[in-house]
């Protein structure tokens, strides 16, 4: 091969390495642009406010507070047991294992449940978790407030708040819409929110705003 044709084919090698280099750059950028726009649609909404939509049971009627449920260690107990003199304010989630937006809101409730017991209202959440997983969650985030294992759902279908769209088989089958209910000592509704979207929950402020607007 003489020295003309040896420089020809380096310049088409070297042209197809570069083309093929930037097709690839180009594939990626797009692939990273899809990965962000996805990581955004997915949390944005954590950042806005919730909008609450009128779903389950409604405020002034009587929520069944004797249903049988666990704590974290495994003990029977149920929300007449554990209400504080005003009542109890109720953070329902849909996991405290897998679900990100409720170990976020969680563990940012637990700075404010000795304020609610000042305003003689006990915190406590409820999830379909088993008693062991709320114990490592609570223990790993120093959570002081009870958390409660509604493993049949039974209250979360008492009041008529399970979030219809995860079908029968379903491994987030039973889980309840995002809510806040705020029980009076007999089980009366006083307040309540529940989230259009698992992804909006409200903040400290606005829990405490629940009991003081009352």
């Amino acid at each position: 091969m003489n020295r003309e044709c040896a420089r020809g084919l380096a310049h088409f090698v070297v042209k197809e390495f570069v083309v093929a280099m930037t097709r690839m750059l180009v594939g990626l950028g797009a692939i990273a642009l899809l990965a962000l726009s996805a990581v955004a649609w997915y949390l944005t909404p954590a950042m806005l406010a919730p909008e609450g939509i009128d779903v389950g049971i409604d405020i002034g009627e009587v929520a069944p507070i004797d249903i049988a449920m666990r704590n974290s260690s495994g003990k029977t107990t149920n929300l007449a047991d554990i209400a504080g003199p005003n009542g109890t304010v109720l953070i329902m989630v849909r996991s405290a294992d897998w679900c990100p937006f409720c170990a976020g809101q969680l563990k940012e409730h637990a700075a404010i449940a000795d304020d609610l017991a000042d305003r003689g209202y006990t915190l406590a959440s409820l999830s379909y978790d088993e008693p062991e997983i709320l114990a490592t969650f609570a223990a790993d985030h120093n959570i002081p407030y009870a958390m409660l294992s509604d493993t049949q759902t039974r209250f979360v279908e008492a009041v008529r708040l399970r979030d219809p769209q995860y079908p029968e088989g379903h491994m987030a089958y039973g889980v309840p819409y995002a809510s806040v209910l705020v029980l009076a000592p007999n089980g009366t509704v006083q307040a309540k929110l529940v989230s259009g979207d698992y992804r909006q929950r409200p903040d400290n402020e606005f829990v405490l705003s629940m009991v003081e607007d009352l």
